[in-house]
């Protein structure tokens, strides 16, 4: 090899050095903590179609990269209490993944980050504690999740500011996905 050739070698290593995953919350117990009171829970997995994959596209500005989006619904006396989804950015360093929970109103009731990596948890931590995720809560599909980031503006900086930013953008991934797919297919 040639010193030319290990030099981009090195580069386009340390461009993309995803570290492993950590957990910080388990699907199971993000959905029972966040949809109280619910007595029953099912898993719905809606198929993208070419109209929906268009509008998700225009309102969102992203493509999703599974074709099918898993939605988990607590029912309570046969009517659905909360609605729960997880929103997966992929980074430089790894994964981050958001749950969210939306409520029968069609507002996110909680979102937390369930997923992060060895590396970036500390900065994930650092804009989950500086109170990021509170400023998602009543937010609904056409809302900007980027407003929630006024939450932490001036205490982050650096990492924990961009992984808050991240988080944001997987907010809002997850406000089109469940507007577009469950909020037009839910039974009324």
């Amino acid at each position: 090899m040639t010193l030319f050739t290990l030099a981009a070698a090195a580069v386009i290593g340390a461009a993309a050095h995803p570290t492993p995953k950590v957990v910080l919350m388990k699907h199971a117990d993000f959905i029972r903590q966040t949809v109280p009171g619910a007595q029953q829970y099912f898993m719905r997995t809606v198929s993208i179609g070419r109209e929906d994959l268009a509008a998700i596209r225009k309102a969102g500005d992203y493509t999703p990269e599974e074709p099918d989006v898993q939605f988990f619904l607590g029912e309570e006396g046969g009517k659905t209490v909360g609605v729960a989804l997880f929103q997966q950015v992929d980074t430089p360093h790894g994964p981050l993944e958001v749950g969210i929970t939306f409520g029968p109103d069609g507002r996110i009731a909680h979102a937390a980050v369930t997923t992060a990596t060895v590396e970036t948890k500390p900065w994930v931590l650092q804009a989950v504690g500086a109170g990021l995720m509170d400023g998602f809560t009543g937010m609904r599909e056409g809302d900007d999740p980027r407003t929630a980031l006024g939450h932490v503006r001036g205490k982050l900086g650096g990492m924990p500011e961009y992984m808050a930013e991240l988080i944001a953008t997987a907010v809002g991934r997850g406000m089109v996905l469940y507007g577009t797919l469950f909020r037009q297919t839910a039974p009324t």
